[in-house]
């Protein structure tokens, strides 16, 4: 697959490049395509759901073709191209336009292979089943071009760059590929999977109200974010933390299985502090009195400032910014080191304070956290790198080990 795909815009006024209202850093591109030139795309690795060519949408995209061609774009939704950039030239013909789409380097294996978990996300984000509708259509075109009054179809295609300081492709598909049916965590809701998650965080003290356990509830936390988090911190899976950023869908998996489900109830004693541990780093990161030793913390690619302090709902943890989970989650993530597992219980415990932890090294971790951050191309990648998991983890062990050695030398009396 070589890169860019040039593609044929028929007239200029069937493209328009759009602003991001909040990112200066992501650009999108509006277009008018006809099948033919959409079908020199690629699906790539963005959507590696495969379309279902018995399915009833891809059947009446199908019977929209053949009988009413000329209204596909309408009918259609488009499709949603992930790119690293794309620029507009001059091209050939009257009114047409050159589109060139960078997919950042060649290479079958960078895009193409839906198991490389941590490639580049490119191609199809959203829109895989009416990419194979045109794919499939143009294996008929000279079957369909003998229809009378036939005419080859357009689609609506956005591209859209990956390259944005707030984007998160998985997140993005995630949100994208909505469809009839009920989401999987809904279902879940409704078979009342989560109420033991429920009456652990309640017993905390934890306002239920503002977690979404439904698709379309709205509140400051969806249940399946805090699944995620909570995987972070369970026995014997250390190495899960890179894949767990990328995907929550992951985590949901792991706790609706009996046997995952066990070790994240053996979390109950610790289960608030470890779920909104993000927030309590990003308070603290953000407060006044640390601001001091901040250097252009407000300046983060992966820090959001506030307008007014907002306080969490259910914590008392308050912000003036608002932190990237790429940044925050490896840090948080760290802590599972300072976790130990009652032999007689199998529930686990904070064997030093982790505040106090914390307070200790909030220096440290933002060293971690600006060094890593400076060595990758995107804010998204720095919450899948390996590298900077270990880093903090690494910090968090020498400050358990220090303060294991204090409780041996100066003995509670």
């Amino acid at each position: 697959m070589k890169s860019p795909i040039t593609l044929r815009v028929s007239d200029p006024d069937h493209c328009k490049r759009i602003k991001d209202p909040f990112d200066p850093y992501l650009h999108h591109l509006e277009t008018l395509l006809s099948f033919s030139e959409v079908n020199k795309l690629v699906s790539g690795n963005a959507n590696v759901r495969r379309p279902k060519e018995s399915s009833k949408p891809y059947k009446q995209m199908i019977k929209t073709v053949e009988t009413s061609p000329r209204a596909f774009h309408i009918k259609n939704r488009g499709i949603t191209f992930l790119c690293a950039s794309f620029d507009l030239s001059s091209g050939s013909g009257a009114g047409a336009r050159q589109l060139n789409i960078h997919l950042d380097k060649d290479g079958d294996n960078d895009f193409i292979d839906p198991e490389v978990s941590d490639a580049q996300k490119v191609g199809i984000a959203d829109g895989g089943h009416t990419f194979a509708v045109i794919s499939d259509t143009i294996r008929r075109f000279d079957e369909l071009k003998a229809i009378e009054d036939w005419a080859e179809p357009y689609v609506r295609v956005r591209f859209i760059t990956s390259k944005g300081a707030y984007l998160v492709p998985e997140e993005m598909v995630e949100a994208l590929n909505t469809s009839t049916q009920v989401k999987e965590h809904t279902m879940d809701e409704y078979r009342n999977e989560f109420q033991p998650l429920k009456d652990i965080l309640a017993r905390s003290g934890f306002d239920l109200s503002n977690i979404s356990f439904r698709e379309n509830d709205s509140a400051e936390w969806d249940v399946r974010e805090i699944l995620q988090r909570l995987a972070c911190f369970l026995k014997d899976k250390p190495a899960l933390g890179p894949q767990l950023y990328r995907s929550q869908q992951k985590a949901l998996k792991m706790y609706i299985d009996p046997k995952g489900r066990e070790d994240f109830l053996a979390l109950e004693d610790v289960m608030a502090d470890v779920a909104f541990l993000p927030e309590f780093i990003e308070s603290q990161f953000s407060s006044k009195e640390h601001m001091k030793t901040r250097n252009r913390f407000g300046g983060l690619r992966v820090v959001k400032a506030l307008a007014d302090d907002y306080t969490y709902p259910s914590l008392n943890y308050k912000t003036r910014h608002r932190l990237h989970l790429a940044a925050t989650l490896p840090l948080a993530g760290a802590f599972r080191e300072l976790l130990q597992t009652d032999q007689k219980t199998g529930k686990q415990f904070w064997i030093v304070d982790w505040k106090e932890a914390f307070k200790r090294t909030a220096d440290e971790l933002y060293r971690a956290l600006t060094n890593n951050l400076a060595t990758v191309t995107q804010v998204a990648s720095l919450g899948s790198d390996p590298t900077y998991w270990t880093t903090a983890a690494n910090v968090i062990l020498r400050v358990k080990s220090e303060m294991l050695q204090e409780r041996i030398n100066h003995p509670a009396t």
